[in-house]
């Protein structure tokens, strides 16, 4: 299950292109029998992926929870602490609730200058998956941010094809947590 934001949702695309799909369609051509189950909602927070937790996520019973919030928190000026207090509570319920976690990191544009809100954000993510010992995946948006032919005219959600170009190494990374999981 990807928690996420519209980037996940597939904001401005056809629901088969979404990303969540996408890394589907990646997984049945390897061999990889596994469903991605899209819980992205456009505008998401981070608040907003934890008040719909138990209802989108525990309802569901996934057997593995990505977890890709946090760009609208940026966007929205919430406070790094903030932020962060809400990954570390998704991560707690999804551990909870006996679902293991990926974490999807945050790369904001600019220079992370030392003491930074943006050098706050980019070390939510690495700092989170080392504490929980969780899989991370730096940045959806790394191979294609600043390529406007990948990129919709706003210049934050990717076209079909940029999805098609985040969905090839997000699923090779995701897929060998699936198989530790299926083995196990």
């Amino acid at each position: 299950m990807f928690l996420g934001d519209s980037l996940t949702a597939g904001f401005g695309l056809q629901p088969e292109d979404a990303l969540p799909e996408q890394v589907e369609a990646i997984w049945r051509a390897s061999g990889v029998k596994a469903v991605a189950i899209n819980a992205g909602v456009s505008g998401d927070t981070t608040a907003n992926g934890l008040a719909r937790f138990d209802w989108s996520v525990v309802a569901a019973e996934p057997d593995l929870l990505v977890v890709a919030l946090g760009a609208n928190d940026f966007l929205m000026g919430v406070p790094p602490d903030i932020a962060r207090a809400n990954l570390a509570a998704i991560l707690d319920r999804a551990k909870a609730a006996a679902v293991p976690a990926v974490l999807v990191g945050l790369t904001p544009r600019g220079a992370l200058q030392p003491g930074s809100r943006e050098a706050a954000y980019a070390a939510i993510y690495p700092e989170l998956a080392a504490g929980y010992g969780v899989p991370y995946y730096p940045s959806l948006l790394g191979q294609i941010e600043g390529d406007p032919s990948l990129l919709q005219p706003d210049g934050l959600h990717p076209t079909r094809e940029g999805v098609v170009v985040i969905s090839a190494p997000l699923a090779a990374f995701l897929e060998p947590v699936i198989l530790s999981i299926e083995a196990w």
